[in-house]
Parts: structure tokens; sequence; C-alpha cells
């Protein structure tokens, strides 16, 4: 993607994206917002509560707003133990984030909220590494975690 097309997502709301790329049009948005509203849920978790798009859509979309780009980690085999040791289990959980690959002195972190910088920060301190930040969902780092850590 260029740089260009980055910065127009980043200045563009999701509901906004989803409305260029024809997943929804104005009534549609105005319902999802309202529904946002009363249950209190990110606008992502509506969109896919409704069956309008699938949580892959959001978060790649997502991604792509932050900077990050989307990580499914099921599809990665598993995740070498010498990644995982620069990230104890119980700050995994806690930070609901993974290390997941390393590429020279860049450790690859998937997490559910990519836009936590200090947390980011945090673990370049703790590992001594430069961190390279992807989104995925808080599943696929519950499970990651469990397979992997146990």
């Amino acid at each position: 993607m260029s740089v260009k097309a980055r910065e127009i997502l980043k200045k563009q709301r999701l509901g906004e994206i989803l409305k260029s790329l024809d997943f929804i049009d104005d009534k549609k948005l105005e319902e999802i917002l309202k529904q946002q509203k009363t249950s209190n849920m990110k606008l992502g978790e509506v969109l896919t509560s409704m069956g309008i798009v699938d949580k892959e859509v959001v978060l790649s979309l997502v991604g792509k707003q932050l900077g990050h780009p989307y990580v499914r980690l099921s599809d990665s085999g598993g995740i070498p133990e010498d990644v995982l040791k620069y990230i104890p289990k119980s700050i995994a959980q806690q930070h609901m984030l993974i290390p997941f690959d390393m590429e020279g002195d860049k450790l690859k972190v998937a997490m559910a909220e990519p836009q936590e910088e200090e947390v980011r920060a945090a673990i370049s301190i703790l590992t001594n590494l430069e961190v390279e930040v992807y989104i995925t969902s808080e599943e696929e780092i519950i499970r990651a975690i469990k397979e992997n850590y146990e």
C-alpha cells in the first residue's frame, strides 16, 4: 500500500472506509452507530455482530489505519521457543499480546490493541530489541498463549 493510501486511511473513520468500499451505505452506518452507542461496543464489534463484515476484515482495515499489518497467528504453525522467551506469559496475558517471530534484532509482536505505544516502548526496553507491532484478535492471542506457553 502506498504512503498516500495509508495517509488517506488514517484520516478516515472505519465507517467511512466501509462506505467507500460499498460494504455499507449512509442509512446502515447510522444504524450501526446507533447500536454502538447503546451497546458500548467498539465499531468493529458491532459490524461483526451484525454480520456486515467479518472480524479479519475489520482488523485488517484498522491495522492499515494504524500502520500495523494484520497477522493471523493460527497460520504460523507455532511460535519458536527462543522468540517466546522475550516476553513472559504474565505480561503477554496482561497486555493481550504475544511475540511470534524474530528478524535480526527486530521482535515481531501481535497485539489486540496496537495503538498502546507505551506497551510497545516497554517491551522494547525490556527486550533491548526493536519491536515491530502487528494487529490480531484477542481470541487469536489467547489461543496462541495457551498453545505456546503451556
